[in-house]
């Protein structure tokens, strides 16, 4: 009788064990989220779908700018799926100059300020152009990121032929 016992307590506990794996991987499934095609348009995984559109497409070539020049890329996100939480970041930076305080951008979100005449990256490491955002299920949102060469008082002679270059990107957190 104590066999018994021992063989349906060992079935009970590999049953548990199996059910723990299977759920943890589902988990790990629903919540993962990868990018879907080389050009940044659609991120899936399991229950999430983050599809996004480029108007001109997501690389910044900002080059042999003069004080006063500015860029604008506007692309939008939609989301079709489990609610997501990402940062909008600039990814392959290369910022040439040596004034770069004079590099400002302004980030909004439907119409709405999110960030105003911040310093634009200058390095690799410091690449986030957002906060952590929220994206529900069914919800879409708009972006445009202005991108500007400030004329200012300083020297900026040294700043001649120089770029900025960059992909925008949008990173799950």
């Amino acid at each position: 009788m104590t066999n018994k016992k021992s063989i349906l307590l060992s079935v009970v506990a590999v049953a548990i064990f199996i059910g723990a794996i299977s759920t943890a991987s589902y988990a790990f499934f629903t919540t993962y989220v990868q990018t879907n095609n080389e050009n940044n348009n659609n991120l899936v995984g399991g229950t999430a779908k983050l599809s996004t559109k480029f108007d001109d497409g997501e690389t910044i070539n900002f080059i042999n700018m003069i004080p006063g020049d500015s860029i604008t890329k506007t692309f939008s996100l939609e989301n079709k799926g489990q609610d997501i939480r990402y940062k909008i970041v600039i990814n392959d930076l290369i910022n040439e100059f040596e004034s770069y305080q004079d590099i400002t951008y302004i980030l909004k979100e439907n119409d709405t300020i999110l960030v105003e005449n911040k310093v634009f990256p200058n390095v690799a490491d410091n690449n986030e152009l957002s906060t952590i955002r929220t994206l529900r299920n069914g919800e879409k949102n708009t972006y445009t990121l202005t991108i500007t060469y400030q004329n200012t008082d300083n020297d900026q002679a040294p700043d001649m032929g120089k770029t900025i270059s960059g992909k925008i990107f949008i990173q799950e957190v």
